[in-house]
């Protein structure tokens, strides 16, 4: 048993070091898409929103997909081939051409719906049982360690305007990230022979199931607020703040991610996921509270937009340990795939939201999905009460 816990580790390194280098490319690429569009572009704040959204949309439809994709064929190609759409996708940065940019960008959302669906899905498999909370924190390590790595250095490297350089260099670690995931190794299953015909039932199987249906719920309000605060660094711009002050926002917002991420996943570990759940929605309701008190203060949106991107990625450190709560091993693929899915859509409504709303008033958008986390706060007793049993795998 011990050889094979050791055995077991490599995968899990891998996966880590995947992730660490899609968060140094990746957090940059995003946290000043939205910045290019609008200085470069000249697209308005609603065209902004409409173009990220539009690149949702697109990783709606890929979720579905590779949803399916994973649980038939396994993770580590899905994985694999997401970080290299992703990769190519960050070429949008040397190219003015609206159009092009467009393409780009849903080429990169249809990579981060396969990425992350498929590499949540190696990591319920990877980590055992007793270590998934820990291990879920350093695997979200990855993105927000990357993020505090890679902002300050895409900083120095775009200086006032320079964005096709930022993009040749996100470009070159998104494929070295896309190497190291070929070198995943190739997990299954225990129950594997029975998983081909549960795959085979699609995803109205998964509707049938009502603590399936309660975490899609948990999953969608959250994210609407998280879309809303993609547009947070272009409002630090707007109240005065520079390129380096947007990028140490990212940074800063990255490192108490990181600390809270791994303190909810030991929390998890030893309690279960029920505590840090209720408790990062709390904080959320806190930090969209603080927003609207602070928003035309840059350092309010530093302090309370950092604490609910915080309470966040909690949120995503705890999802694996829900998803082993509601589902079985051999349907994990579509489950996340379908929290993918709401993951995108929440994001649709947040960003067109945000984008709309902000241009009335600033805290109107805030107002909106704190009124959704009452709610979704609320329903993490039911989804934890529920007592549903779990269907065997035939």
């Amino acid at each position: 048993m011990e050889s094979s816990s050791k055995k077991n580790l490599w995968p899990l390194i891998l996966l880590l070091i995947v992730q660490l280098l899609g968060g140094i490319m990746l957090m940059p690429a995003r946290n000043f898409f939205s910045i290019y569009l609008n200085e470069t572009i000249e697209y308005s704040v609603s065209q902004v929103a409409q173009v990220m959204a539009w690149g949702q949309v697109v990783g709606m439809i890929a979720s579905l997909v590779g949803g399916s994709l994973s649980d038939r064929r396994g993770h580590k190609w899905l994985l694999a081939l997401g970080m290299g759409g992703i990769a190519l996708s960050s070429l949008l940065y040397v190219f003015r051409v609206p159009w092009l940019v467009a393409v780009l960008w849903s080429i990169g959302s249809v990579g981060m719906g396969f990425s992350t669906l498929s590499s949540q899905g190696y990591l319920t498999l990877a980590a055992g049982a007793g270590a998934l909370g820990v291990f879920s924190a350093l695997y979200n390590w990855g993105y927000t360690i990357g993020g505090a790595i890679g902002n300050p250095l895409a900083a120095v490297v775009l200086g006032e305007d320079n964005f096709p350089a930022l993009g040749l260099a996100l470009t070159g670690v998104g494929f070295l990230t896309t190497l190291t995931a070929v070198f995943l190794p190739h997990l299954q299953p225990r129950a594997h022979q029975g998983g081909a015909v549960s795959a085979s039932r699609g995803y109205g199987e998964l509707l049938q199931r009502p603590r399936i249906v309660v975490l899609g719920v948990l999953r969608f309000l959250p994210t609407c607020y998280y879309g809303v605060t993609t547009l947070l660094p272009l409002l630090i711009k707007q109240q005065g703040g520079s390129n380096a002050a947007v990028a140490w926002y990212a940074a800063l917002s990255s490192i108490f991610a990181s600390l809270t991420q791994l303190l909810a996943g030991r929390v998890a570990d030893r309690k279960g996921v029920r505590l840090p759940t209720q408790i990062a929605f709390g904080v959320i309701l806190i930090a969209i509270a603080g927003t609207i008190l602070t928003a035309h203060s840059v350092w309010g949106l530093y302090i309370f937009g950092a604490l609910g991107v915080g309470a966040a990625w909690v949120l995503s450190t705890l999802l694996p340990g829900m998803v082993t709560f509601a589902a079985e091993p051999g349907i994990h693929g579509r489950v996340f795939g379908m929290l993918h899915l709401l993951w995108t859509g929440a994001m649709i409504l947040g960003t067109l939201l945000g984008g709309e709303l902000l241009e009335i008033d600033v805290r109107l958008p805030f107002a909106v999905v704190g009124v959704l986390n009452v709610i979704a706060l609320a329903l993490t007793g039911l989804f934890f009460s529920m007592k549903e049993p779990q269907p065997a795998v035939v």
